[in-house]
């Protein structure tokens, strides 16, 4: 798939990138829909309500801190908005969509993280459908590599640089969170003594180790070099080393709760 499907006029067209975040979106929101313990406390305006919160705030945060990390960008203030070139940060946009759901969810009433713990759920699916996208743009590529399966971009319209073999770094991203929706599942289907709030922490960390691990064969990440405590960890998988800690923390308080809190 090029990483551009249609142009339509001018600087309009139909990207690849935002085509599989459309595509990810609709499945997730289908999902929802019908889940049966998440109709039981929330009506399908509140639904829908919920989707475009998560979906804004997750465009804003997730900009403004793939901006924050990658300040070049700002020499040119029209590149803050050219969201489909590629350029969100994953973490930036879910630390995001949970501050702003989690205000809406407690101004409407509504029980926090029972329906955080459904949304998170789903949300490994989106990002694995979505991150398909960044490889057919070519963005979030990988180091030069001489493993067989190396991916080399030819298309002038590729964010990767051309004609070299790449870590394909955007599928083992894909396939990584494709795992841990497998595993949330089985959590949700099987794990008896779940307690609200354990599927969001689970999964914070579950995209925390994704976020890490992959970064080491990142190839558009800058390293910290020389620093005492963060030496050749780039700054994504400082926030990453943050978050898992803070949901494992979590993970531990909400197991060790006595009072019966379960999970809808």
């Amino acid at each position: 798939m090029p990483p551009i499907l249609l142009h339509i006029y001018g600087p309009i067209a139909i990207h690849s990138f935002g085509f599989m975040i459309v595509i990810g979106l609709l499945i997730t929101l289908y999902l929802l829909h019908k889940d049966k313990q998440l109709k039981k406390v929330i009506s399908d305006e509140q639904l829908a309500n919920i989707f475009q919160i998560s979906f804004f705030s997750g465009i804003i945060g997730g900009r403004v801190w793939f901006l924050i990390t990658n300040p070049e960008i700002l020499d040119n203030w029209k590149n803050c908005f050219t969201v489909w070139q590629g350029g969100l940060s994953i973490l930036g946009a879910i630390i995001a969509g949970i501050i702003f759901l989690s205000a809406y969810l407690h101004y409407a009433k509504l029980p926090v993280l029972q329906i955080l713990d459904r949304i998170a759920l789903y949300m490994p699916l989106l990002q694995s459908i979505s991150r398909l996208g960044c490889f057919f743009a070519g963005c979030c590529f990988g180091k030069a590599t001489n493993l067989p399966w190396g991916i080399v971009y030819n298309h002038y319209d590729s964010l990767a640089p051309l004609g070299i073999a790449l870590h394909p770094t955007q599928i083992y991203s894909s396939l990584f969170l494709a795992v841990s929706f497998i595993i949330l599942l089985i959590f949700d289907t099987y794990y008896r003594y779940k307690q609200s709030g354990q599927i969001v922490t689970l999964y914070i960390m579950l995209i925390s180790l994704d976020r890490f691990f992959i970064d080491f064969f990142r190839g558009d990440q800058q390293f910290f070099s020389g620093h005492e405590i963060f030496n050749n960890l780039a700054i994504q998988q400082v926030l990453a080393i943050f978050l898992f800690t803070t949901a494992f923390i979590m993970m531990l308080f909400i197991s060790m709760y006595k009072k019966t809190n379960e999970s809808i």
